[in-house]
């Protein structure tokens, strides 16, 4: 009994668990507490301790029972070392006999072992069994609710991710044929311009190899009057013609000027932080507990 036991002082003098500063008269084997002269009176004058068994003189126990070998369940809350003996029914709490002359004096009170009797049976414990069961049932719905939105949830993420990257292919094939078209066309505009220039060189290169040929044919014919004046004559007519292609090939010496411009779709794209797509979210399926139980 050593773990349930605590000792008294050293004269074996117990004092009063209602005024501890006062000496016992009186051990209460019902409730396990000991009672100066003054509340040994007020404990026989309480009709729910009229039975109660006390102890006096020598007969007292030399010890305080701490224990009583119960557990936690019944330990008065407000005196850890006192068993729940009383129930009030108008505060609807258990407690101890100290509970019952200190707090609940006057209260609707009931003594819990004349109360408990075929508790099993009450109508009180098969609601709260009841409510236990279905409350679990209920939960055990609900957690099979929270997993099969998780599944949905990682569901939905994994094909949405891959409707967006699709969609993102499907943009980069178009981006990628636009790109090729406009280069393509970039390309035949720089072909057309450079052949027709080409040409044009060509033309400028053979004119003045002419111009060159026929002003080396006149220094040739210096020194004769006769083959200079006729050289001249003959130069004049190939220099007029020459001059003329010359002012043709320099009327066409020109190029086509082109700028690339962004469609403007597409500014409008890069510019708008959803451009590319929009997340848009709605409400899932919610749950409701459909059970509502009452106690």
């Amino acid at each position: 009994m050593a773990s349930s036991l605590t000792l008294g002082s050293t004269d074996d003098t117990m004092f009063c668990h209602l005024c501890p500063n006062a000496r016992a008269s009186a051990y209460c084997l019902d409730c396990q507490i000991y009672l100066c002269p003054s509340c040994e009176g007020q404990h026989k004058k309480y009709p729910t301790f009229q039975d109660h068994r006390l102890l006096t003189g020598g007969k007292m126990p030399s010890f305080y029972l701490t224990g009583h070998g119960t557990d936690d369940l019944n330990k008065c809350s407000d005196h850890p070392q006192e068993e729940i003996k009383f129930f009030c029914d108008s505060h609807n709490e258990v407690y101890c006999c100290i509970c019952n002359i200190t707090k609940h004096n006057g209260c609707n009170q009931k003594y819990i072992p004349d109360i408990c009797k075929d508790y099993i049976n009450s109508g009180e414990y098969n609601d709260l069994i009841a409510f236990f069961q279905n409350t679990t049932k209920t939960s055990i719905s609900c957690l099979q609710d929270i997993a099969n939105c998780i599944k949905k949830v990682d569901q939905l993420s994994s094909s949405q991710v891959e409707k967006l990257r699709k969609f993102k292919a499907l943009i980069n094939a178009y981006l990628d044929q636009r790109e090729k078209e406009l280069i393509q066309e970039i390309q035949l505009t720089r072909d057309q311009d450079l052949d027709a220039l080409q040409k044009l060189q060509q033309s400028a290169n053979t004119i003045k190899s002419d111009l060159s040929k026929a002003l080396t044919n006149l220094k040739m014919h210096e020194d004769n009057s006769n083959n200079l004046f006729l050289a001249t004559k003959r130069a004049q007519s190939m220099v007029n013609k020459l001059k003329s292609a010359l002012q043709d090939i320099t009327s066409k010496t020109k190029y086509r000027e082109y700028d690339l411009r962004k469609d403007p779709v597409v500014e409008i794209l890069l510019k708008n932080n959803v451009g590319m797509a929009q997340l848009v979210t709605s409400s899932g399926r919610e749950t409701y507990l459909c059970h509502e139980i009452k106690i």
